[in-house]
């Protein structure tokens, strides 16, 4: 990232991201986190924004977003600081003021676990074991209620203690 030290106020910082490509042009900066030129920029939000792949991208598509960030898009990040422009490379890079936009950008974090179907699992799994010893299945009529309930519990104990070490560290 190029160096920069002024202060964005909030009302620029809502300003740049009300436009959804702008938004989407600071996102991808920070993930690539190097130097992108403006055609790269473009076809990239081009298959984001008509939501095809590259091949099926039109040449006509590509140009009328090459044509709004370098019109509009880019010269507004640049005048508030938040990228600097190479125009005989064509290269756009984020400065260190981009940093003041990133709480705003950053995506929600995917949950990467189903953690209450876990949880469900183990209720459902210790209510059908509680089940079938009250009502004498074969087999499982061998154990007692209390093994059923203590299994039971220590399994959403143990869940429990594994999804907080897996979420908090």
């Amino acid at each position: 990232m190029a160096s920069s030290e002024t202060e964005i106020s909030q009302d620029e910082i809502f300003d740049l991201l009300s436009n959804p490509r702008r938004r989407y042009v600071i996102n991808y900066l920070l993930r690539e986190d190097r130097p992108v030129s403006i055609q790269e920029l473009s076809k990239e939000l081009a298959m984001w924004e008509f939501e095809v792949d590259a091949d099926e991208l039109t040449d006509q598509q590509e140009k009328r977003i090459y044509v709004a960030l370098y019109q509009t898009h880019i010269p507004k990040l640049e005048d508030v600081g938040v990228i600097e422009y190479d125009s005989d490379a064509s290269l756009v890079e984020l400065t260190d003021q981009a940093t003041q936009l990133q709480p705003y950008v950053e995506e929600a974090p995917v949950q990467e676990r189903p953690w209450p179907w876990y949880y469900l699992a183990i209720t459902i799994t210790g209510l059908v074991l509680y089940l079938a010893v009250e009502f004498g299945v074969p087999v499982l009529a061998q154990l007692t209620t209390f093994q059923v309930g203590l299994a039971t519990v220590t399994a959403l104990a143990a869940l429990a203690i594994y999804h907080y070490l897996d979420t908090a560290l």
